[in-house]
């Protein structure tokens, strides 16, 4: 938990998810919102919680039970565990199971076209409308629809699964952190403890639990896709051509029997999922906003995203982007070119495996860590190993019996993957929240950007090309975010005069 403890202390406690006034609230959803865009990462290092210590409208909340509280807390970890379980097994598939056509990569580009339009405009709104606990009811039968697309892979199924998912997760994942929000106020009054540390508490749980569903996804997708295992070996990693007409453009031997099963197991999951979380208790946030007002309040932090405060906030948007193509790199390509060209589509839930592992323990060694070798220490560890990554890639020529090499480029990737995804949206919060409210929108609008990108050339040009990008692309993230660096120390040391002459 240290890294959801590290978040409650750097982000600044100014909101309350219980009793949001209207100007707060739109504040609020583009905080929360930062979790649905990373939603298919890793386990979220950087919880976007803002809270208040105190709440002066306490006494007009209705307070749950304590055993009802860790009823709730139990029904969402586990609800969100099954769901993530069973959408994580087949998201690692997207590129190799869906790849004739490219259907499979297509569909995740608009999957995130839809994430960053809800987003913007229906969190608010679907939170006032239906409350949390339905808002989460409908956002999961929204994956279930996607996953259900997988049975017949047709690019107009799963297209229009893919937009109806990017449509309701963000809702839901903002009802996610407002209910576990409200029920740790809820612990908080009950056992006479500070809200913030309780908050800390039930996010460190719930993301305990729902970090091993990328584990549980993949190993159940690997005894499924056990007989389906005819590789192409046939210019596998670098020199891989996804326009290649030799056998890279057609999906792998996975029998229509074999497919049913692996989805069917997974629809199974996600309707399980949804009758627990229909053992949720509703809560509704006081004073639900008119739609008409939450449209406002949308519109603005479009606005919001045009206007710079931080000109320096600039030379971080490579750096930001670079925390989803680095990502969407393993999930679209890598997985494609790399695994499933060499040892077949059943082992690519093992190495995905590796590469969970490895990325969630490394988010809490990080967490620790960057409080003695600071943010570009991290950054410079992570830069590093991707760029050993790559190297790898670009030079090894893939050999069936090296089969190992896999499994270490996925999770050396994971652990720098760990810090991307943590320390740069704490870089935004530390740097930025203070001056610019819209600092976090900002960060989530670019992060979409880079899987955009990403997904959208994926299928399109070779290894060998991606691979020179990744490394181009790095360079100049960490050069640019360098700048950032050398900028803030001045800035301190300028400031450190005038204190001493203050002083005198």
């Amino acid at each position: 938990m240290t890294d959801i403890e590290n978040a409650a202390e750097i982000i600044p406690k100014e909101l309350s998810f219980t009793s949001l006034t209207s100007e707060n609230r739109s504040r609020t959803n583009s905080i929360v919102d930062s979790v649905a865009v990373d939603f298919y990462t890793s386990v979220s290092s950087i919880v976007p919680i803002v809270i208040h210590e105190t709440n002066e409208n306490d006494e007009h909340i209705k307070l749950f039970p304590i055993r009802q509280v860790y009823k709730n807390l139990i029904i969402i970890s586990l609800g969100f565990l099954i769901m993530y379980t069973a959408f994580h097994g087949i998201l690692s598939l997207q590129s190799s199971l869906n790849a004739k056509g490219n259907v499979g990569v297509n569909a995740l580009i608009v999957l995130n076209i839809a994430i960053l339009f809800s987003a913007i405009f229906l969190t608010g709104i679907s939170t006032d409308v239906f409350g949390l606990k339905w808002t989460i009811i409908i956002g999961e039968i929204a994956y279930i629809l996607y996953i259900s697309a997988n049975i017949r892979a047709t690019p107009i199924f799963m297209y229009i699964g893919a937009a109806c998912l990017g449509l309701a997760s963000a809702p839901l994942w903002t009802c996610q952190a407002t209910y576990l929000s409200c029920i740790a106020r809820y612990h908080a009054h009950h056992k006479q403890k500070k809200v913030a540390d309780i908050v800390s508490l039930f996010f460190g749980i719930f993301f305990a639990v729902f970090g091993t569903s990328t584990i549980w996804g993949n190993l159940i997708s690997y005894f499924i896709l056990n007989q389906s295992n005819n590789p192409e070996k046939f210019n596998c990693g670098v020199y891989f051509d996804p326009l290649s007409k030799n056998k890279t453009d057609t999906a792998p031997d996975v029998s229509n029997l074999t497919r049913y099963v692996l989805c069917g197991v997974f629809v199974g999951m996600g309707i399980v999922s949804m009758i627990l979380l229909l053992l949720l208790d509703q809560i509704r946030p006081s004073k639900p906003q008119p739609v008409a007002q939450s449209l406002k309040r949308s519109l603005e932090v479009v606005q919001s995203l045009f206007r710079w405060k931080n000109i320096d906030q600039l030379f971080l948007i490579p750096l930001t982007m670079w925390t989803t193509v680095e990502n969407a790199f393993l999930v679209a390509q890598f997985t494609r070119a790399f695994v499933t060209c060499l040892v077949g589509i059943r082992y690519i839930g093992l190495v995905m495996i590796c590469s969970g592992i490895c990325n969630a323990l490394c988010s809490y060694i990080f967490g620790d860590l960057v409080k003695y070798i600071g943010r570009i220490g991290c950054f410079i560890i992570a830069a590093i190993l991707n760029y050993a990554s790559i190297m790898i890639m670009y030079f090894w020529k893939p050999l069936e019996d090296q089969m190992y090499v896999l499994f270490i480029i996925a999770g050396v990737w994971g652990v720098a993957s760990a810090v991307w995804q943590s320390q740069v949206a704490a870089t935004y919060t530390v740097l930025y929240s203070e001056t610019d409210s819209s600092a976090i929108a900002k960060y989530r609008l670019w992060k979409a950007i880079g899987s955009l990108v990403t997904y959208g050339y994926a299928s399109y040009i070779t290894i060998e090309l991606t691979l020179i990008i990744l490394f181009v692309f790095l360079t100049v993230s960490m050069i640019l975010y360098g700048i950032i660096e050398i900028h803030v120390r001045w800035k301190q040391h300028a400031r450190q005069p005038d204190a001493i002459i203050n002083q005198d």
